[in-house]
């Protein structure tokens, strides 16, 4: 699942720290937590670069699990997730005392249309717009990147396998996988990293089917970031190689205009068709001239 964050019974940079793992909404223990770490928690939640720890609970106890406990942030962080913490835990808090209370210096701003052009959120993307391959030759392939929360992030490459590959070259339709790519094939990303050991039967229709692990800490970094190398061909080539007949043994892998994409199966079927239409044209045409010279 996911991770996601927010500070309830106050205001959107108030309120007692709330984390989503594992489908629910759970409290963060304070033990060991230090106002550099309230600081990270604002600046993830984009609520200003300043912020402290509040201790009169005003902000309410909270009712689910208490997911996190000893979270220890850095000034290199600027996100909660690449914090160091205690392993996922229901009951990480002794009593409901220890939830912490978070008090940001800013507000949020509002976020113009034009901030998330390409995926707006989470709610009005399709799952093909929240994946996509960069820095590889083409559509096709490249380094996998993910939205969510507002940014594109990696995937770790730990069990990353060709089962894994498939689903991402399905959903992004280009056919099936020809390599699974580790150690930042196609170079190293810049933003965060939201996935680690995704297992992928290979059948699933979408990577958001596929179980995987949510990065909390310095499990992973870039120079682990995971990549596909895909079969699928663009439209743009198809084109001109039917309609001229010119057989390459192999075919160009740079971006087309035409952005639709269709896996080697398809490319074949159309071709063979074209072929069969093509000696059923020619056959006829004999047939009619033999019925000709009869007469």
């Amino acid at each position: 699942d996911f991770l996601a964050l927010r500070l309830v019974n106050g205001n959107d940079c108030a309120g007692r720290l709330e984390v989503f793992y594992n489908g629910t909404w759970g409290s963060i223990c304070s033990n060991r937590m230090t106002q550099l770490t309230a600081v990270t928690v604002c600046k993830h939640l984009d609520c200003g670069d300043g912020g402290e720890i509040a201790e009169d609970f005003k902000y309410g106890r909270g009712s689910g699990p208490t997911w996190l406990d000893h979270i220890e942030c850095t000034e290199q962080h600027s996100s909660l997730w690449q914090c160091q913490s205690d392993p996922w835990d229901p009951q990480s808090c002794d009593n409901r005392a220890e939830e912490t209370h978070i008090s940001c210096t800013g507000r949020k701003e509002a976020t113009s249309p034009a901030t998330f052009a390409k995926c707006p959120n989470s709610t009005s993307c399709s799952d093909r717009e929240k994946l996509r391959v960069i820095g590889g030759e083409d559509e096709c392939s490249g380094r996998v990147e993910i939205w969510h929360q507002g940014s594109w992030g990696t995937i770790c490459d730990d069990t990353w396998d060709m089962a894994d590959a498939n689903v991402v070259c399905r959903q992004l339709g280009c056919g099936s996988a020809v390599s699974a790519m580790s150690e930042a094939a196609f170079g190293e990303g810049t933003g965060p990293i939201w996935l680690e050991k995704v297992h992928c039967k290979g059948t699933e229709l979408s990577l958001w089917d596929c179980p995987a692990e949510s990065l909390f800490g310095k499990n992973c970094d870039h120079k682990e970031d995971a990549a596909v190398n895909c079969s699928g061909y663009s439209l743009g080539h198809l084109i001109p190689f039917l309609f001229l007949f010119h057989f390459h043994s192999d075919p160009p892998r740079r971006p087309a205009t035409d952005s639709t994409r269709l896996s080697m199966p398809v490319i074949l079927c159309i071709i063979l068709g074209t072929l069969l239409f093509l000696v059923l044209a020619i056959l006829a045409g004999q047939i009619q001239r033999a019925r000709a010279q009869q007469r």
